[in-house]
């Protein structure tokens, strides 16, 4: 494995961890406007 394909899939891996995180903060928000408490 070369240092050019470790640091893609270091990348992919933070690109797919914030993009998670990112939907996971969306949905929290949408059933907090749901439930009223926002």
């Amino acid at each position: 494995m070369t240092r050019h394909s470790l640091a893609r899939r270091l990348l992919w891996f933070a690109g797919l961890w914030l993009a998670s995180v990112l939907v996971l903060t969306a949905v929290a928000f949408a059933i907090r406007l749901v439930i009223g408490t926002g």
